[in-house]
């Protein structure tokens, strides 16, 4: 706070010392006025390319059943597919309540990932699994398959995929 000077009682002034926020915005707008000719003019160089999940809602609709990407799908009994093919069932262990009880299950997906010599050389993998699934079930299976080589290990949101088969 300032005090007045001028006059006789001493009184105090209460107005707002504006010289901060000037100092302040004159630093904002030197900032903004350099880097704005930076910025890319050109839409194509400033895009990002993304592979997004297919929702409900987007139009780029993917058929699973026509896709040559390599797709592994748990189904709510824990069988583990590659296409038609399955590589581990895992039905049993639901039945055990014990902490450990998916990791035999994990160790023997992890070693046919590993021997598949077509996901080594693809080095990419979806996982699709049951919306009834534990989740802990799903991460065990992610990590290992990225421990068996595939490094890039991607997610299926299709909801209405399985949902629509019967049991």
């Amino acid at each position: 706070m300032a005090m007045n000077s001028s006059g006789g009682g001493g009184t105090v002034l209460s107005e707002i010392n504006v010289t901060p926020l000037v100092d302040v915005m004159l630093v904002l707008l030197v900032i903004f006025m350099v880097t704005t000719p930076l910025i890319e003019q050109d839409d194509e160089k400033r895009e990002v390319e993304m592979d997004l999940p297919v929702t409900r809602d987007n139009e780029s609709r993917v058929n699973l059943d026509q896709t040559d990407q390599i797709i592994l799908e748990i189904n709510d009994d824990l069988q583990i597919f590659i296409g038609e093919t399955m590589i581990v069932d895992c039905t049993a262990a639901l039945d055990q309540v014990e902490p450990q009880r998916f990791e035999p299950c994990f160790d023997e997906l992890q070693s046919k990932v590993a021997s598949n010599q077509k996901l080594q050389d693809q080095g990419r993998l979806y996982l699709l699994g049951h919306p009834d699934i534990p989740y802990g079930f799903v991460v065990g299976s992610m990590n290992r398959i990225r421990l068996a080589g595939v490094s890039n290990v991607g997610m299926v949101t299709n909801p209405e995929y399985r949902q629509a088969e019967p049991k």
